[in-house]
């Protein structure tokens, strides 16, 4: 992928990513960690990273005023750091950690590959988010503690685990279907020894 083909990509995944955050939807089903795989397998790590965090920050300003289950609030203009809350940092590196996953699958990136890691996200994302609820104090210090927030987190993992498979086969399907240009050909063959072979005949239409 070309950097003005990335470029584009990151502009259209930041769109969809900050709208489908801000719209209403079903609680948790958004199309976050599909982008950080995307971009971790297709993209590189300066893309990926760049498009993950615009989405998340644009999308968690936005959200200071729109409530996508509930009203709006444009009473007054909030700072851009009001958006901080101690249970960010989790959310953030949770979603980072998919962008490192996306980056580890660049090379094995089949179907099944893409599945188990859109799972492997949901349930880091389940498992990190809502550890980083029981640390910052909303339920019993403990291990009964850790317990109820997994337990209350419960409800909206569904929503996580549609929405990343969702947003994963779409992501990946479009562009199994998009096509490809390219400048440039390479062939590489591994003989065995004593053996020789060539390209007999070549069209390109």
């Amino acid at each position: 992928m070309s950097k003005v083909q990335a470029l584009a990509a990151v502009v259209i995944f930041v769109v969809v990513g900050v709208a489908a955050r801000v719209l209403p939807h079903i609680p948790n089903f958004a199309p976050v960690t599909a982008t950080a795989l995307f971009c971790g397998v297709y993209m590189g790590r300066r893309y990926s990273l760049v498009a993950l965090l615009v989405i998340l920050a644009a999308s968690d300003y936005l959200l200071l005023y729109i409530n996508p289950f509930g009203a709006t609030n444009f009473d007054r203009l909030y700072a851009p750091w009001e958006v901080w809350h101690n249970t960010l940092p989790y959310v953030y590196a949770s979603f980072g950690i998919s962008a490192l996953v996306g980056w580890y699958i660049q090379r094995r990136r089949r179907a099944g590959v893409v599945v188990l890691a859109a799972l492997f996200s949901s349930a880091q994302f389940f498992l990190i988010t809502n550890a980083g609820v029981w640390a910052a104090g909303a339920y019993a210090r403990g291990i009964e503690g850790l317990w109820q927030s997994y337990a209350a987190g419960l409800p909206f993992f569904r929503g996580t685990v549609l929405g990343d498979l969702f947003y994963t086969a779409a992501f990946f399907g479009l562009l199994s279907f998009a096509p490809m240009t390219t400048s440039a050909l390479r062939i590489e063959l591994t003989m065995q020894p004593g053996f020789s072979a060539g390209v007999q005949e070549w069209k390109v239409k």
